[in-house]
């Protein structure tokens, strides 16, 4: 990415600088949603509907995956992955995350955020950089002014499997369900972002539903 950390791509419709081969409207089998029209919301979320935003964070991959949820019933409407050169300055790395998390935000205005909270790395160096990251990704969120759900890995696999030692294949068997979608979500970081998105938008939801009970 250009030291300047501008376009470096011909600025298409849901195309990002370095997600131009990732970027998805998966194949869907809920076409007829009013929430979805061609693969992508067609209408604004109203009062107690929200969009949510799911990120895996990496500084390699970062994995997006966008659903709308209306009262129970969510709907996909993007994914991709952030990918950044292994040659790369580390800081350009870590900037491409940024602008490309940015961009998204902008484009798809999602009401919510939800981010996989850091797991135990037993590679010091690597949990040290995806920390760094992560930490860009969540000072993009709080630039964009986004709330911000926090979760686990075992409550992302609790909440969208029903069990926190569920594995990759349930997790993206239940994404792709949960969805109703025709395809498994590629690349597997997309398809733990779609997780992220719905454990968080799930738990959000349940958080202003009692919040709103106790006023």
């Amino acid at each position: 990415m250009p030291s300047n950390a501008q376009s470096h791509a011909t600025d298409q419709v849901y195309k990002l600088p370095s997600l131009a081969k990732r970027d998805n409207h998966a194949k869907c089998n809920c076409m007829n949603s009013p929430l979805v029209k061609g693969g992508h919301s067609t209408q604004s979320v109203g009062l107690g509907d929200f969009r949510i935003l799911g990120i895996d964070p990496g500084f390699g991959r970062t994995g997006l995956g966008i659903i709308d949820i209306k009262n129970s019933k969510l709907t996909h409407v993007w994914h991709s992955c952030i990918d950044t050169p292994s040659d790369a300055p580390f800081t350009e790395r870590l900037q491409t995350v940024r602008n490309d998390l940015t961009e998204a935000i902008r484009r798809f205005n999602p009401d919510v955020a939800s981010v996989e909270h850091l797991f135990f790395q037993s590679n010091v160096k690597t949990a040290i950089n995806v920390g760094m990251a992560r930490g860009v990704i969540l000072l993009a969120l709080a630039d964009a002014n986004l709330p911000t759900v926090e979760l686990t890995p075992n409550e992302i696999k609790q909440t969208v499997a029903g069990h926190g030692a569920a594995d990759k294949k349930q997790i993206e068997y239940m994404v792709t369900r949960l969805l109703c979608l025709t395809e498994t979500p590629k690349p597997d970081d997309a398809a733990d972002a779609l997780a992220i998105a719905i454990a968080g938008g799930l738990t959000y939801q349940t958080n202003q539903k009692r919040h709103k009970s106790i006023k």
